[in-house]
């Protein structure tokens, strides 16, 4: 056998079917996006997003990574062919919340939601809420909540009616330290219950009379099988002038009697216990 005079152009021909192979099994992926767009049309599932699923299917690719490249680009690969199919299956908008005229939330938002998803840059946390609740944006990027929050974002989720904003996600998912120049965190919303993803954290908001204290409160959401923590307080006025959010580890879904018990052990010193949603624990940092 002759040895190729130009090795160097035998691989890179190689290269090119490789690409022409990868180009062809993401048209046929997105052959069967549309299909499940279809059939879900058909069972009156309009939402495009599944963010459950994602996180699985992230955890399992990254799983599945090899060594030659990195965990950090097989994130990047993915979450684009997934925003690709969300888009593919109905629409897709976001808007983010920058409110110190932040860039780092709207980086946030491109890299997980998919670099040609329309975005929308909003200075406060109520005027995102709002498109959301009122289906001017499918999903909104808010920041994460802080003991300090003069006015949270989280207290309009409570008592929100059936179908209104729930915590669906939190960024980043899959961390890139070398990508960001901001130690930035937001949790994202939608008109849309979490699905369980297996490794789950939910978020409750409590009103609570302010006679109780912070360890009593601990203790009384501990009792109700809780395994969580006070992770914001806002001081609204009022007969339970008190609002809690509270992080508890795994799933809670609609109807958890555990929901039901907190509020009965609260007694007169609460009111009713709103599950807002909840988010895939992230990864944290790729390399």
């Amino acid at each position: 056998m002759t040895p190729d005079p130009n090795p160097i152009e035998a691989l890179r021909r190689e290269i090119d079917e490789i690409d022409q192979e990868l180009q062809a099994l993401l048209t046929k992926r997105a052959g069967v996006v549309e299909r499940v767009a279809h059939a879900k049309s058909r069972d009156g599932d309009a939402h495009p997003m599944r963010p459950g699923r994602k996180a699985i299917l992230l955890r399992e690719r990254l799983a599945a990574a090899s060594e030659k490249v990195p965990r950090v680009v097989i994130s990047r690969i993915w979450r684009e062919i997934i925003a690709s199919s969300c888009r593919a299956q109905g629409p897709l908008t976001v808007a983010v919340c920058a409110p110190e005229k932040s860039v780092g939330y709207w980086d946030l938002a491109r890299d997980h939601f998919g670099s040609a998803t329309p975005m929308s840059l909003h200075k406060s946390p109520q005027l995102v809420v709002r498109a959301v609740g009122e289906g001017a944006a499918t999903v909104g990027l808010l920041p994460v909540p802080q003991e300090d929050d003069a006015e949270p974002w989280w207290r309009y989720m409570a008592g929100a009616v059936a179908g209104g904003p729930r915590v669906i996600a939190r960024l980043p998912f899959c961390g890139n330290p070398g990508a960001r120049f901001e130690n930035l965190e937001a949790l994202a919303i939608a008109r849309l219950d979490v699905d369980e993803s297996g490794d789950d954290v939910s978020l409750l908001v409590v009103p609570a009379s302010d006679k109780l204290s912070r360890g009593s409160f601990n203790g009384l959401v501990q009792d109700s099988g809780f395994n969580g923590h006070i992770a914001a307080t806002y001081e609204e006025g009022g007969d339970l002038p008190r609002l809690y959010l509270v992080e508890v580890a795994g799933f809670v879904a609609a109807g958890d009697p555990r929901i039901s018990d907190l509020a009965n052990r609260l007694g007169d010193q609460g009111g009713q216990v709103f599950a807002i949603g909840g988010y895939a624990k992230p990864l944290g940092d790729e390399g």
